[in-house]
């Protein structure tokens, strides 16, 4: 399914990607643009998408939906005691796919700055556990 989402479309040399996949990119940018960089509550995910997609239950469904399991950027960490799901942002998933797709993009998230911070959070995270 993921292949038919992602198919391309090449115009002379410029390559284009659908509108979905570029608000699924825009989501993670505002995503971690708020600061999320290593988890983020589903609650929160859905709010974005509320917000800067649509508000119908299905549209909803259908950005988690491409989130989680078509690209994998969010990836499924634990649930909390009310039953909210956590994500984990995969910071190289979105490289690999935005690497693919959206070059230009990679230059303005700069992720190779965004996945030292998430090292050093997942390392203060190990510590705390020691």
């Amino acid at each position: 399914m993921a292949k038919k989402t992602l198919k391309t479309i090449i115009k002379g040399e410029k390559e284009m990607v659908s509108k979905a996949f570029r608000k699924c990119i825009e989501l993670v940018e505002e995503m971690l643009g708020r600061g999320y960089r290593l988890q983020i509550p589903s609650t929160e995910v859905e709010r974005l998408i509320k917000i800067g997609i649509g508000a119908d239950k299905r549209t909803i469904q259908k950005y988690v939906r491409m989130l989680t399991e078509d690209f994998g950027f969010l990836k499924t960490a634990t649930k909390n005691q009310f039953g909210i799901v956590i994500y984990r942002i995969d910071i190289e998933a979105i490289e690999q796919f935005v690497n693919e797709h959206l070059k230009e993009k990679l230059r303005q998230l700069k992720l190779s700055d965004i996945r030292l911070k998430q090292n050093s959070i997942e390392e203060e995270v190990k510590a705390e556990k020691i």
